[in-house]
């Protein structure tokens, strides 16, 4: 078990990730799921309600929506956000597919913002997903310096389906493939149905701040559809999002 500065801290943030994961639970389900006393359990409980960031609804705790308003006033801020969110909204009418962007943070690809037909209902805004099984991802790792891929894979990497890359090599080449093309595609590999093609959102210096991705469910998003039509929307809002962007830096 990992050994933080503030334990305390620590399970009140075990409660909110268990609560996230469990949509409702009491305090008994809760201390036997987290190992923890029903004492410790309630007394976190009692102070998180307190606070507004739970609901006790008899005896049955939910998470609150103040973390929605945290959320949503965090996004806010993010000046890619703004510029990028108008662009992905037309896209997502062009393609008639679902349209996100999303920007890495602690080796994870954010899902900060989808528009379009919900296709794929596990994804939605702030979902996380490994930066490697993702197009998204792809096409932002590729424009990282090869040794940030140590703390990405190890020996023990998860493997969301059997087509997702999991081992250096195999990863190292494929963007090297997304450099060369200037596109990442998803061909099954953070789930068997979904595909999706993706490019990165650049700096002056080639640093990539986040990627706009268009996905969908085969077959529809297959053949020609995936390969040629929406690379080339997906290629036209990276563009002006990222002139966008610069001019703004």
């Amino acid at each position: 078990m990992p050994n933080y500065p503030v334990g305390a801290t620590a399970t009140t943030f075990e409660i909110i990730d268990s609560l996230a994961t469990l949509e409702r639970a009491g305090v008994t389900q809760l201390a036997d799921r987290l190992g923890r006393s029903k004492g410790s359990v309630h007394n976190h409980l009692a102070t998180l309600e307190r606070l507004g960031y739970v609901i006790n609804e008899d005896g049955r705790y939910r998470l609150g929506l103040q973390f929605l308003e945290l959320g949503t006033g965090v996004r806010a801020t993010d000046s890619l956000y703004r510029i990028a969110r108008p662009e992905i909204d037309r896209l997502a009418n062009a393609s008639g597919e679902t349209a996100s962007l999303v920007i890495a943070e602690n080796d994870e690809a954010v899902f900060i913002y989808r528009a379009g037909d919900d296709v794929d209902p596990a994804l939605r805004d702030g979902s996380r997903v490994p930066l490697y099984a993702c197009a998204a991802g792809k096409a932002i790792l590729a424009h990282r310096r090869s040794p940030s891929l140590d703390s990405l894979l190890d020996g023990d990497t998860p493997a969301p389906t059997d087509r997702t890359m999991t081992t250096r090599a195999s990863l190292i080449q494929e963007l090297q493939t997304v450099r060369d093309q200037g596109l990442a595609f998803d061909r099954g590999e953070l789930a068997p149905d979904r595909r999706a093609v993706a490019a990165a959102i650049l700096t002056d210096d080639g640093r990539a701040v986040g990627a706009v991705t268009v996905s969908g469910i085969a077959p529809g998003m297959s053949g020609k559809r995936l390969e040629e039509d929406m690379p080339g929307l997906v290629l036209g809002t990276t563009n002006r999002i990222t002139v966008e962007h610069q001019t703004h830096e």
